[in-house]
């Protein structure tokens, strides 16, 4: 219902309007501070890379092997008595021998070094006026009435009121 009435209200007051030609639409600017990049700076890096060594030889017996396989006698040594320790020098040996054939394998990673070009963008504040409406100017009985609105418009609409003293 009270839609009703305001949409009657406006229609009425359409009615009894006249309106006018507007003569000028200035535009209403505002200023804004804007973050623009204006240019790079670049430098060069040295980086750590892991590349791909390729696979070992883990078959071979090498001294590394042959170290490994006696460190590990001398702790099957530590262990155990009788018998039990003859079978604790055997396995020391072979754990020890195998361990350090395993260790020359690695991880099959090689570190290697490349340099790279990194970039840093550089940014100035710079302010521009954005409009933000008009106002729309039109004369009436020799008087200039202005209306502000978000786009320049071509008629202004009035009502006249009569006041009696």
């Amino acid at each position: 219902m009270k839609k009703l009435i305001l949409l009657l209200t406006v229609v009425v007051s359409l009615l009894q309007a006249e309106r006018v030609r507007v003569e000028e639409s200035t535009p209403i600017t505002k200023p804004y501070t804007e973050k623009v990049q204006v240019w790079e700076q670049c430098y060069e890096d040295t980086v750590e890379i892991a590349v791909e060594c390729g696979d070992r030889d883990t078959n071979s017996i090498g001294i590394d092997t042959l170290i490994g396989a006696g460190l590990g006698i001398a702790l099957g040594h530590q262990i155990g008595g009788g018998s039990g320790k003859k079978a604790a020098k055997v396995g020391g040996g072979f754990l020890g021998a195998y361990t350090a054939n395993q260790m020359r394998k690695g991880s099959g990673n090689c570190k290697s070094y490349e340099t790279v070009k990194r970039c840093n963008p550089i940014y100035e504040y710079k302010t521009v006026h954005k409009t933000v409406g008009y106002n729309n100017c039109a004369y009436i009985d020799g008087r200039k009435y202005c209306k502000r609105t978000k786009k320049p418009i071509k008629w202004l609409h009035y009502k006249k009121e009569i006041t009696i003293y």
